[in-house]
């Protein structure tokens, strides 16, 4: 099994990053959908454990702001060594 993350996770993370650009505040349940699809991109890896925590937080919240969201992401990406994407 490889150790370099899956190119799907950082095409996800890449295409939510520039969503969140036109975007105040985000529902849990959508934060909640996204974060099942990188789960199941990272399963296999270590980054996997980023994840879980703000899945507890779609439980308890209603909305996520975009900034926050992008914060994360952009955090999560640069530790699988994803390049920055274009326009954010």
């Amino acid at each position: 099994m490889t150790t370099e993350p899956t190119t799907e996770a950082l095409e996800r993370i890449g295409t939510w990053r520039r969503r969140l650009a036109d975007q105040t505040v985000v529902s849990a349940t959508e934060v909640q959908n996204k974060l099942f699809d990188l789960y199941g991109d990272l399963e296999p890896f270590p980054q996997l454990e980023r994840i879980k925590p703000w899945l507890s937080l779609t439980i308890e919240r209603e909305l996520f702001s975009a900034t926050e969201l992008e914060e994360f992401l952009s955090d999560l990406q640069n530790e699988l060594g994803g390049p920055e994407p274009a326009g954010v």
